[in-house]
């Protein structure tokens, strides 16, 4: 017979690790988090959703994970772009009058890698601002 504090130890140990008993129930149309039209900012794209949602005993393990996911969306978003349109805007006068010319001359010039987004959700570019955004894909503004 297993003792108490060893079972104690096991079921703690499960929970940490993830390995607890899910729930079964099938994710419902309200499961998933609105989109709401925002400047792509870190914490946008779909990695590291999961690990945002873990217990506090789950984070001890995931945080660190999370914290490198969150500081690639930071370099990506709030540091690659901003400069890729600076060195645009400093060579051409001006910043890209369209979205298309905003993927193929900042992104793809650059090869900056976007974090993925969530199901429902698109990238536009924001040509009176100058600041990429993120869109629920039936409310991009034209």
């Amino acid at each position: 017979m297993k003792s108490p504090k060893l079972m104690s130890c096991a079921v703690a140990c499960a929970v940490m690790f993830g390995c607890a008993p899910q729930s079964t129930k099938p994710p419902t149309a309200g499961d998933t988090p609105a989109i709401e039209a925002q400047e792509a900012l870190a914490g946008v794209g779909k990695e590291g959703q999961l690990l945002r949602d873990h217990s506090d005993t789950q984070k001890i393990i995931s945080g660190p994970l999370s914290a490198y996911l969150h500081v690639k969306q930071v370099a990506a978003l709030e540091i690659q772009i901003p400069q890729a349109l600076n060195l645009f805007q400093a060579t051409n006068g001006r910043l890209p009058k369209s979205h298309e010319e905003f993927m193929k001359e900042i992104v793809e010039f650059n090869q900056i890698k976007l974090p993925e987004l969530p199901a429902g959700a698109v990238y536009r570019f924001n040509t009176q601002e100058g600041k990429l955004w993120v869109y629920p894909e039936d409310e991009v503004p034209q």
